[in-house]
């Protein structure tokens, strides 16, 4: 009699434990030699630091009475060491710069297609001597002025499709993407590598399918396909992710992988007023691309959005799960060893945390794209 109690005790206690588990558990294992980070779906923080934090607003840039001083469609920003803002405009084809209060200083760059002039870039970045690499992929090249804005000369990449930069380390290395073409031309494949300062390929990291719908063919784009994010942190690492899976790949500087970070996560069902949306988003942004009948949704959003790093080595993923106020979205927050460890919501695009600030591209009510930095105050 006593040992029957004592089993439907043992078995009372496992259930309870089962129920009862943390959703934030986390669990890390080597697999194949890879140290792979599972975390639940609730922040686990250090002690005595709260799984929340809040970002301040403190300064916008790009709002401003004078078109010129204005942006058009800002897409991509760097940050130098002192605060200046450098605002890429793919609208206005040019840069904006600012100060750390605001104030504008000057543009960098102008449209067209001669020397230090852009068509269509996509991408900017600081070197460690502050220039400003502009990166123009459509039309192959690379413009790099001084950060007071004198052209210092272009750099061609027509011998890479479409080749884009996607990030920088601080010797110089660079992840671009390049485009290639199945022989049929029925897929286009998206290379990521990385490359020496002088653009030289070192390794393949990854090589992304896409499938290309027959010409003329009534078959609609999906709006939420695959996409991915390449990164450098701080030490050379290439942190690495496609967002149809909330699993995030880390490789050494040579390209070993040597962590992969996972998280549960909730699906979040996508509706309508969500699909108005993004096509909304989409038509101001592609500048007269294909039309909203021509894509498709599915039942759910992918797991992430994007990601960033901070000078710690902390980990910043946007996902799609909705915040409380309008247009915002959660964000989790992971520690350098990949463990989650806060949550909180924003409006903002991240692109950028470091010196305890925050720098990101967030929309006014009336659809305009600015420039914020804010504050992180752990709560």
């Amino acid at each position: 009699m006593k040992e029957s109690l004592f089993r439907i005790a043992i078995l009372s206690f496992i259930c309870l434990m089962l129920i009862f588990s943390p959703a934030g558990a986390q669990e890390t294992k080597i697999v194949n030699g890879v140290t792979v980070v599972l975390n639940g779906k609730k922040p686990t923080p250090p002690k005595g630091q709260s799984g929340t934090l809040k970002l301040i607003e403190e300064q916008t840039f790009g709002r401003a009475e004078n078109p010129e001083e204005s942006f058009s469609l800002v897409t991509a920003f760097a940050v130098d060491a002192v605060g200046t803002v450098f605002g890429l405009d793919q609208k206005d084809c040019d840069v904006k710069v600012f100060d750390r209060s605001g104030k504008f200083l000057r543009r960098i760059g102008k449209p067209g297609q001669g020397p230090g002039e852009l068509r269509w870039p996509a991408n900017i970045h600081l070197t460690k001597d502050d220039n400003v690499l502009i990166n123009d992929p459509i039309y192959g090249k690379l413009s790099i002025f001084k950060s007071s804005g004198e052209h210092m000369g272009d750099v061609s990449t027509t011998g890479k499709i479409r080749f884009n930069i996607l990030s920088m380390d601080s010797d110089g290395n660079f992840l671009g993407s390049e485009n290639r073409f199945s022989s049929d031309n029925n897929k286009i494949f998206f290379d990521i590598k990385k490359y020496d300062s002088s653009l030289n390929p070192l390794f393949t990291l990854d090589s992304i399918e896409y499938i290309l719908p027959p010409t003329n063919s009534k078959s609609k784009e999906n709006a939420m396909e695959t996409s991915s994010v390449f990164l450098f942190d701080g030490s050379g690492n290439i942190f690495s992710g496609r967002n149809n899976a909330y699993e995030i790949k880390v490789y050494n500087p040579e390209g070993k992988h040597i962590r992969t970070i996972q998280k549960d996560f909730s699906s979040e069902k996508i509706t309508q007023q969500d699909i108005d949306s993004i096509l909304e988003r989409m038509s101001a942004i592609r500048r007269g691309g294909r039309g909203k009948d021509l894509f498709s949704f599915p039942e759910a959003y992918p797991p992430f959005q994007d990601f960033i790093l901070d000078d710690q080595g902390r980990l910043y993923v946007r996902t799609f799960a909705k915040g409380k106020a309008k247009g915002e979205w959660m964000v989790d927050v992971f520690d350098p060893e990949g463990r989650f460890i806060a949550q909180f919501s924003t409006r903002a695009e991240l692109r950028l945390i470091k010196e305890g600030k925050a720098y990101g591209i967030e929309e006014t009510e009336e659809g305009f794209r600015l420039i914020k930095r804010y504050a992180i105050a752990w709560q």
